[in-house]
Formats: C-alpha cells, structure tokens, sequence
C-alpha cells in the first residue's frame, strides 16, 4: 500500500489550479506526486490520500486540476482513478472534499482536453 499525505509532503496550503498561479497548484499536485505515484502502483494496489494532515482546506480549482484532470487528460479512465484511490482523514469535515474530488473525477470527460503544461520555463 502506497500512502500520500498532501500536508506533509505536498504542501499544507494547497491551492489553485495551475503552476503559474504559485506553489502548491494542483497541477503541481498531479504532476509531481500524484500520477508518479498512481504510475507505480501495482494492478490491485491502492494508494491511500491523506487529506487532513496539517491542511486546513482545499479549493475547488485545486481538487479538479489535481485529481479530475488526469481524465480529462487521458492518462486513466475515471472508474480506473477512482479504484486506484482512498482518502483518509481524521476531520469528517474532510468528507466533504473526500466527495467533491469523486463528483469532479466522474464529471471528467476521458481525453477531452490536451494537457499543456503553464510551468514556467
């Protein structure tokens, strides 16, 4: 079992969509940690997301661009994602966003759209 804690080794403000909006971006997020991750994954193995570790929130641009936008993308089916993943959190006010990135994930359109990369050179 893989385990990612976004507060502890992401960032513990994670927010907005993209690298050129700063540090902490989900597209920074899916990018660096979570598709590296998902890539190593065994066939059955999950890998586990801590949400509530040192986070006190997260937005919605994050949650889309980091979780949704690898279908959006083309890089795994949306049921595929959402078999590969767990969350895990000790606040159940984390539920709530436990739930809005598995809306996000199923309102993906696979391979709708061409990833074009906003970090700066």
């Amino acid at each position: 079992m893989k385990i990612l804690n976004i507060g502890q080794k992401f960032s513990d403000d994670p927010q907005g969509r993209y690298y050129s909006d700063g540090p902490g971006s989900g597209e920074e997020f899916r990018e660096k940690y979570l598709r590296p991750l998902l890539n190593m994954l065994k066939k059955d193995e999950k890998l586990t997301i801590i949400l509530d570790d040192g986070v006190d929130g997260y937005g919605s641009s994050f949650l889309t661009e980091g979780f949704a936008a690898l279908v959006k993308h083309g890089y795994i089916q949306a049921q595929d994602l959402i078999n590969k993943i767990e969350f895990k959190y000790d606040d159940e006010d984390f539920a709530f966003y436990e739930q809005k990135v598995f809306q996000y994930i199923n309102e993906a359109i696979f391979d709708s759209e061409i990833y074009k990369p906003t970090k700066p050179l």
